[in-house]
């Protein structure tokens, strides 16, 4: 599943920031990855935190 909190809460502090969340696997694990959306391009991109 994909989630956006800027989409719903236009006051969130993770803006461009956009989770999957991976609910249901076959022999994998269950988690959340979080990676950077690019609206203007609608690109999805690792988020690098470092920079």
């Amino acid at each position: 599943m994909l989630y956006r909190d800027d989409y719903y809460n236009r006051d969130s502090e993770k803006k461009n920031t956009l989770e999957v969340n991976f609910t249901k696997q076959r022999n994998g694990k269950l988690g959340t990855v979080e990676l950077f959306y690019d609206r203007n391009c609608q690109r999805i991109y690792e988020l690098n935190r470092y920079y």
